[in-house]
């Protein structure tokens, strides 16, 4: 008789489970493999429910949203039935460590009309303002923070940013500067002037090599270093190459993101024009800015078109000595 009354109650629980269809979840790129974990911690928690988790379309939706707030993560799960909101479960957590805890909440809340037994303990609702079970209930799950007297915890908790390296290829204009042969005497008593030292500025076209590491620290900048290395191939050989550390703005969080920026570092120079080695080649301070648009910004590979501007000063206290480079490149950011 037990075993029989056990059989029914299995029997009467499915069929009041639902297909329940886990989309993509949005915003989990925090990480190469994060939108593939979060999505499976999505279906787990439908399962837990009692309901039943698909890959094909169903009648019953689950959309989830992750995003940040400050140094914490904010997930919103919502059901969607025809095309409507009719269940969700908000939950923010502040670190990544408890992620999985703030979906299995949000999820069991955002499913709590299919299945109300299942609902968390700590989701609340007012059966004063006419509460029924229906499409209408939305659940707000909190999530206990640890106490800041907790010895292994950080002051403050880090954000998860988003790291990119960035390959690219494109063309530049590079250019030298003005050296007539006395000048050799004002940057070097101990050397012969030779004749025919007398260089004038010219421009010539450069191929340029992009290399970049990319850390989103929140939705509109980002810490940059960028190597930009230029070699032209004009009458003269020419090395040109800067290493900088900076920083970029982004307009918009959108799909498609111009962007600025700026940063300050070191270079070198090789060129071939002058005939005195110390002309010939350059070390020292080097500045850039930086102006480009980013391509599916919310996908975990990104296209960039950028342009660039370098200056590289030769030595680290005259600053009459100056190469500079402007470049336009394509780039892959992954």
């Amino acid at each position: 008789m037990k075993k029989l009354f056990q059989a029914l109650l299995a029997m009467s629980a499915l069929a009041f489970a639902e297909n329940v269809q886990v989309l993509e979840p949005s915003g989990a790129e925090f990480s190469t493999d994060a939108p593939q974990v979060v999505k499976s911690i999505l279906r787990s928690a439908v399962a837990q429910t009692g309901n039943t988790p698909v890959e094909s379309s169903a009648d019953v939706q689950l959309r989830t949203t992750l995003s940040t707030m400050g140094s914490s993560i904010v997930v919103v799960v919502e059901q969607i039935k025809d095309g409507v909101v009719v269940g969700s479960g908000r939950q923010k957590t502040p670190t990544v460590d408890d992620l999985d805890v703030a979906i299995d909440d949000a999820v069991k809340a955002a499913l709590a009309n299919l299945d109300a037994g299942n609902a968390p303990e700590s989701a609340a609702y007012a059966p004063e303002a006419g509460y029924q079970d229906g499409p209408e209930v939305v659940y707000v799950v909190p999530v206990e923070r640890r106490s800041d007297d907790d010895p292994n915890d950080n002051f403050a908790h880090k954000r998860p940013t988003r790291n990119y390296v960035s390959y690219g290829l494109g063309m530049a204009m590079w250019h030298n500067y003005d050296f007539e042969e006395e000048d050799c005497e004002q940057y070097s008593n101990s050397k012969e002037c030779h004749e025919g030292e007398d260089v004038e500025m010219s421009w010539e076209q450069a191929f340029v090599f992009h290399y970049a590491r990319i850390f989103e620290v929140v939705p509109h900048a980002a810490i940059t270093i960028i190597n930009n290395m230029n070699i032209s191939f004009g009458s003269e050989w020419e090395w040109h190459e800067t290493f900088l550390i900076g920083g970029r703005y982004f307009v918009s969080t959108g799909n498609i993101t111009p962007y600025i920026g700026l940063g300050g570092g070191l270079g070198i120079q090789t060129d071939g024009h002058y005939n005195n080695n110390d002309e010939s080649f350059a070390i020292g301070l080097a500045c850039g800015a930086e102006l480009g648009i980013i391509m599916f910004r919310n996908s975990a590979t990104q296209l960039e078109i950028g342009f660039a501007w370098d200056a590289l000063w030769d030595g680290f206290e005259s600053f009459d000595r100056r190469f500079g480079a402007g470049s336009f490149y394509v780039a892959i950011n992954y």
